[in-house]
């Protein structure tokens, strides 16, 4: 997976990938909803890229320390990205 693209989960929504983790050796994505005119929402999820036995599969994140350490990075690289 990577940044900018969208995907369709289980649930039938559509999610945007918005930052990848720079922290992790895993694949953990911010991405937000969007609506059925591909429009953001304000429903937003941390996703998980998973490897299970050569097949990629994706996973919401719901871990609230895995979390807490995703909201920091993410927060800093948006920070990064408002300074340039």
């Amino acid at each position: 997976m990577r940044e900018d693209t969208v995907i369709t989960l289980e649930d039938g929504k559509e999610y945007l990938l918005l930052l990848e983790s720079e922290t992790t050796k895993e694949s953990y994505f911010l991405a937000v909803v969007l609506d059925a005119n591909n429009n953001p929402t304000t429903t937003y999820a941390v996703l998980e890229e998973v490897d299970k036995d050569g097949e990629l599969y994706v996973e919401k994140v719901n871990d609230p320390i895995i979390l807490n350490q995703l909201l920091a990075d993410y927060r800093s690289q948006r920070d990064s990205e408002i300074a340039a």
